[in-house]
């Protein structure tokens, strides 16, 4: 089992991330950005990018909202192609499992909704890391 800061649990996670890239390049494209694929902090920064302009009103009309939860409540709306589905159609202890490199026995101790939280926190500190180092 990883611990959720370590590198290969960072590299798990921002692998996780880009298995969207297709839905990422085809999102950028309409707005006339060119994505590369082999360049994970730009395209994990363009998914941060989107969510900042998708939930922008709710985060300056809440300003005592915290970030976080605003985010939460995106990714749980499905948004990003197939990034989200633990929501509703995969188990998040078996993805965050994978990314943690867990044992069966180890995934055991999650309940969803715990993994869910999880790993969605994992995902919103990547996220907004790449958006802090590439900036759209």
């Amino acid at each position: 089992m990883l611990r959720t800061n370590s590198k290969k649990a960072v590299e798990n996670i921002r692998k996780y991330i880009m298995e969207d890239f297709e839905y990422l390049q085809e999102r950028a494209g309409y707005d006339g950005i060119t994505l590369e694929e082999n360049n994970a902090d730009q395209v994990i920064a363009f998914a941060w990018s989107i969510f900042k302009e998708e939930k922008s009103g709710e985060i300056n009309r809440y300003r005592g909202i915290n970030e976080y939860q605003v985010f939460k409540d995106w990714a749980s709306g499905l948004a990003l192609g197939n990034l989200f589905c633990y929501y509703y159609n995969r188990s998040a202890v078996e993805d965050l499992g994978n990314i943690l490199e867990e044992s069966t026995a180890e995934k055991a101790k999650y309940k969803e909704a715990d993994a869910e939280e999880l790993l969605t926190r994992l995902i919103y500190r990547e996220m907004k890391r790449a958006y802090n180092r590439i900036a759209f």
